[in-house]
């Protein structure tokens, strides 16, 4: 997915080199990921800009009873146009997000555990495996700060706003000797349900990012 991102800005960059008066490169980091990001200035007041981000926390939290061992891991690619109505570093901002970003989760139960609305042994049920993943093409919108803007070289910027990546899709298995057992996997979907109503807010995203960016 990297290697898809990466292409996204190649893609952006070498049409832009012949037009462009200002062009910058930045590291950012936020609440989607850590990235790189490509921006070239049309005009006093519009440019675009194009990026991926790629990292991974991992974490562990209990939910429906159950502990889970989550990794959140950010994987995508964006593009944008910015429009900055006073030609200063604010702008107003709106781009899609091709989103690869997921939730994973594991749990190896040592001893016997609720499973939707029955009990059952670490051996029946093995390991639960999940996967929580977005729409794959999500819109966002907000606003910034390009303090780099008529500066040579070195600056920083900031971001604010909202993606929309619409319901988690929430999948839930377990590897145990009850794998198939009608019973098992009736409460293995109540809790892969009882997984993605906790999950629900998900749906709009705030986020934050910080850049230090690279002006030439």
């Amino acid at each position: 997915m990297v290697r898809s991102g990466l292409a996204v800005v190649l893609v952006l960059v070498p049409g832009a080199f012949a037009l462009a008066e200002g062009q910058a490169i930045a590291l950012k980091a936020g609440a989607l990921g850590i990235g790189v990001e490509y921006t070239h200035e049309v005009s006093d007041r519009v440019a675009i800009r194009g990026g991926f981000n790629g990292s991974r926390l991992g974490f562990g939290q209990e939910e429906s009873g159950i502990r889970y061992d989550f990794s959140l891991v950010w994987d995508s690619w964006s593009v944008a146009a910015d429009f900055h109505p006073l030609k200063g570093p604010f702008r107003v901002s709106g781009g899609l997000l091709g989103n690869h970003n997921r939730l994973e989760a594991s749990s190896r139960p040592t001893a016997d555990i609720t499973v939707g609305n029955n009990v059952y042994t670490p051996a029946e049920v093995g390991m639960l495996t999940g996967r929580v993943s977005f729409r794959r093409t999500s819109p966002f919108v907000g606003v910034g700060w390009d303090w780099w803007r008529r500066k040579k070289f070195f600056g920083t910027s900031l971001d604010l706003g909202v993606l929309s990546q619409g319901a988690p899709r929430v999948s839930l298995v377990g590897s145990g000797t009850l794998l198939g057992d009608p019973q098992f996997q009736t409460d293995i979907e109540t809790e892969r349900g009882q997984l993605a109503d906790a999950l629900g807010r998900l749906d709009l995203v705030p986020y934050l990012a910080v850049g230090f960016a690279l002006r030439f």
